[in-house]
C-alpha cells in the first residue's frame, strides 16, 4: 500500500561507521537519520491539504521500534526511521470514582484525536480521487535527505568520537 524509498550511495559512510567503536555508531546514525527524515517531513507538511491544518501538524518522523526494525530487515544495530501521519494511540481510563462506577477504570480506549483520514487523501477511495502528499515529498526530497543524512552523520560521528576521546 505505502511506498518505501531506499537511499543508495552511502557506501563510504557505512564503511566508516562499521570501523567506528560500537558506543559511537548508534547515536550518530540516529541523529543523521532523524534530520534526513525531517527534511522529507517538512516538505510533506507543506504539501498536505490545509483545510484546518491539523493533518499537517500530525506528520512526524519516527524511529521504528525493535520489532519493526527486525521486520524491515535492517539487521542487528540497524536504524529504521519512518515519515508518516501519527496514528491513534491507546490510552487508559483514569482510576477515578466516576470511571469506577461506570466500570471502565483501568480499561483502555483509542484516542480519537488523530487524522485517520490521511489515507483517504493519500491513496484515494472509490469515490475520492487520490491527492498524494507523502509520496511526492519522499520522491522530491529523497536525494536532499540522503545528503543531509550523510552530512549530519559525519558531523555527529566526529563530535561523538572527540567527546569519547577516540580522535
Amino acid at each position: 500500500m505505502a511506498e518505501q524509498i531506499s537511499m543508495q550511495g552511502l557506501d563510504g559512510l557505512l564503511r566508516s561507521l562499521r570501523e567506528a567503536p560500537k558506543a559511537v555508531q548508534g547515536r550518530a546514525v540516529q541523529t543523521g537519520m532523524r534530520k534526513g527524515g525531517n527534511v522529507i517531513r517538512d516538505d510533506a507538511r507543506r504539501r498536505a491539504p490545509k483545510a484546518s491544518g491539523f493533518m499537517a501538524s500530525q506528520i512526524v518522523t519516527r524511529r521504528a521500534n525493535a520489532r519493526n526494525r527486525t521486520r524491515a530487515g535492517v539487521g542487528k544495530g540497524g536504524e529504521y526511521f519512518t515519515v508518516g501521519v501519527k496514528s491513534g494511540r491507546r490510552r487508559k481510563y483514569a482510576n477515578t470514582k466516576r470511571n469506577q462506577r461506570r466500570g471502565r477504570a483501568g480499561k483502555s480506549y483509542v484516542d480519537r484525536g488523530w487524522a485517520y483520514y490521511w489515507r483517504f487523501l493519500e491513496f484515494g477511495t472509490k469515490k475520492l480521487r487520490a491527492n498524494p502528499f507523502l509520496t511526492p515529498a519522499g520522491e522530491a526530497k529523497g536525494p536532499e535527505a540522503a545528503q543531509v543524512i550523510i552530512d549530519e552523520t559525519w558531523s555527529a560521528l566526529n563530535s561523538q568520537m572527540r567527546k569519547e576521546g577516540w580522535r
